[in-house]
C-alpha cells in the first residue's frame, strides 16, 4: 500500500495564468522535493474567486488518472513549506491518516475549531480554514464532485463540511505566502494578516495540547469517590426568578421536588431594562450571600432550567468533587454550545474554552471574589463574562441540565425571535461534544493498541 511514495505523490497546483509571480514562487517550493510529482493546473477564472477555485478542484478530481490514486495533494500557488516539513514524518502521517479513515489531511490551517491531539504530529479538527496544501483521500472524491456549491460557500469550509475525519499536521508544514493580494479571500491583502492568522491558529493548537497534557497529569491525583455515600450532602442552590414570571416559578419549583440534595433559596431577580444586566446583577447578589454564608460552593440556577434524563445525584456530586480537584472555577450542567475548543478530561466531563447559557452552574468559592471585583457595563452577558473571567470552565456530559423553551427570554432577546432556537442550540452543543467524545475514545484506542 502507498507504493507511490517512490514514484512521487501526485500534487496538483492551481494557478491563474496571469499570476506568474505565484507560479514562480510555488515551483521554487517544490524544486528540491522529488517526493512530489507536480502538475500545474490552469485555474478556472470567475468573478467570484471562491467559485473559480471550487471549479478548479472539480476539474482536478475529474482527471482520469486521479481515480487510480490512493490519495492526491491539491495545492494552491501561495503555498510555502515551513521549516517543520520533513519528508519521512509526512509519509508517516499520511499512512496514519489512511488507517484512521481520514478524508483529508491538511499541512497547515489559518483557523481551527475544536481539536483532538492524536500523536506528536497529528490532530483531528472539527473545522478549519486554509486549503493551500491538502491531502485528499479517494473516499471524498465523489462526495466533492456531487456537492452543490453556493455563491456564499468557501472551498475550505465546504470540504470540511463534506468530510467526516479531518486531520491536520502539527506543527504546520505549510502556510500561505503573502503576495499583497488574494484572488479568493477578501482581506488577505492586508500586510501581515495571513501570517497572523496562521500564527494564531498554531497558538490555539499549542494551548489545547497544554490543556490535554495538564489534565492527563492531574487526573492521576484525582481521588476515587465511587464508594462515597452522598445521602447527607446538600448544596446551597439559588434559583433566579422575576416575581411576574409565575409560569417559570411553577416550573422550576417542580424540577426540584424530591431532590433533597439541593438546599433551595428563591432569589428575586433584579429587573433592568436590559435583561442580561439584570441577570448579572442578580448573580452578583447571590455571590454576596454565598460569601456571607461562608459557602464552599453554590449552584446558581435560572428558572428555565430543567433536568435531563441523565441527571443523578451521584453523577452531580462526583463531578463536583472531581472538578474541584482539577481546579475548576465553574462547572456547568449543560451548555448551548458557544465553545471553539473542548477537551475530554473524564468520562463525564469536558474542559471548554467558552460556553453559552447559565441555567445551571456550580460556582466554587475561590471564584466568588473575581466575579464581584470585575467591572462591567450594559453590554455584559453572564455566559460571555464568566467565560472571559476564567479559563477553568467545565461541563458535565451528557448534559444533566438544559433550558426549557417558554417562547420568550428575559435575558437573551434573540431567543425570542426564532421558535425552538433554545432547544436547537442545546442539541447542537450536545452533538458536537458527543462527536468529540466518541472520536477521542476511538483515537485513544487506535494509538494505544
Amino acid at each position: 500500500m502507498f507504493n507511490n511514495f517512490g514514484e512521487g505523490i501526485r500534487t496538483y497546483v492551481i494557478n491563474l495564468k496571469k499570476r506568474t509571480d505565484r507560479l514562480s514562487s510555488v515551483l521554487s517550493e517544490f524544486a528540491d522535493k522529488p517526493e512530489f510529482k507536480l502538475t500545474i493546473v490552469d485555474a478556472v477564472e470567475h468573478e467570484i474567486g471562491a467559485i473559480g477555485l471550487w471549479h478548479s478542484i472539480l476539474e482536478i478530481l475529474r482527471r482520469p488518472e486521479v481515480d487510480n490514486q490512493e490519495y492526491i495533494i491539491i495545492c494552491e500557488d501561495d503555498h510555502e513549506f515551513s521549516p517543520n516539513y520533513e519528508r519521512d514524518t509526512f509519509y508517516e502521517n499520511i499512512l496514519r491518516a489512511a488507517k484512521l479513515d481520514a478524508d483529508i489531511l491538511s499541512g497547515g490551517v489559518s483557523s481551527v475549531k475544536n481539536v483532538i491531539p492524536l500523536s506528536q504530529s497529528l490532530l483531528w479538527t472539527e473545522n478549519f480554514s486554509g486549503f493551500q496544501f491538502t491531502v485528499i483521500f479517494p473516499r471524498l472524491f465523489k462526495v466533492i464532485l456531487d456537492a452543490k456549491f453556493e455563491n456564499y460557500d468557501r472551498p475550505d469550509h465546504k470540504i470540511c463540511m463534506l468530510s467526516s475525519i479531518k486531520l491536520v499536521v502539527y506543527p504546520f508544514i505549510s502556510q500561505q505566502k503573502e503576495f499583497g493580494y488574494s484572488d479568493v479571500t477578501r482581506g488577505n491583502e492586508v500586510p501581515g494578516r495571513i501570517r497572523g492568522l496562521f500564527q494564531a491558529s498554531s497558538d490555539t493548537i499549542s494551548s489545547i495540547l497544554d490543556v490535554k497534557a495538564f489534565y492527563s497529569t492531574l487526573n492521576k491525583t484525582v481521588p476515587q469517590i465511587d464508594e462515597i455515600n452522598f445521602d447527607h450532602f446538600t448544596i446551597p442552590t439559588f434559583i433566579i426568578n422575576l416575581p411576574k414570571r409565575s409560569d417559570r416559578r411553577f416550573h422550576i419549583t417542580r424540577e426540584f421536588v424530591g431532590k433533597s440534595e439541593f438546599d433551595v433559596t428563591l432569589i428575586e431577580a433584579f429587573e433592568h431594562r436590559i435583561g442580561a444586566v439584570g441577570l448579572w446583577l442578580t448573580i452578583r447578589k447571590i455571590i454576596d450571600i454565598a460569601i456571607k454564608n461562608n459557602d464552599d460552593l453554590i449552584i446558581i440556577c435560572e428558572d428555565d432550567h430543567q433536568f435531563t434524563e441523565c441527571y443523578s445525584k451521584h453523577l452531580l456530586f462526583q463531578n463536583i468533587i472531581e472538578a474541584h480537584h482539577q481546579g475548576a472555577d465553574v462547572l456547568s450542567g449543560g451548555i448551548g454550545g458557544g465553545f471553539n475548543q473542548a477537551v475530554k478530561i473524564s468520562e463525564n466531563r469536558f474542559w471548554i474554552n467558552h460556553f453559552y447559557c447559565t441555567q445551571f452552574i456550580v460556582v466554587y468559592s475561590k471564584f466568588f471574589q473575581s466575579i464581584l471585583d470585575e467591572p462591567f457595563d450594559e453590554k455584559v452577558t453572564a455566559d460571555d463574562f464568566i467565560s472571559e473571567l476564567t479559563s477553568n470552565k467545565m461541563v458535565i456530559f451528557p448534559f444533566i441540565s438544559v433550558q426549557k423553551d417558554f417562547g420568550y427570554s428575559d435575558a437573551t432577546i434573540n431567543n425570542n425571535k426564532i421558535p425552538g432556537k433554545i432547544s436547537e442550540i442545546f442539541t447542537i452543543g450536545s452533538q458536537r461534544l458527543e462527536l468529540t467524545k466518541s472520536l477521542t475514545e476511538k483515537f485513544d484506542d487506535h494509538f494505544l493498541s
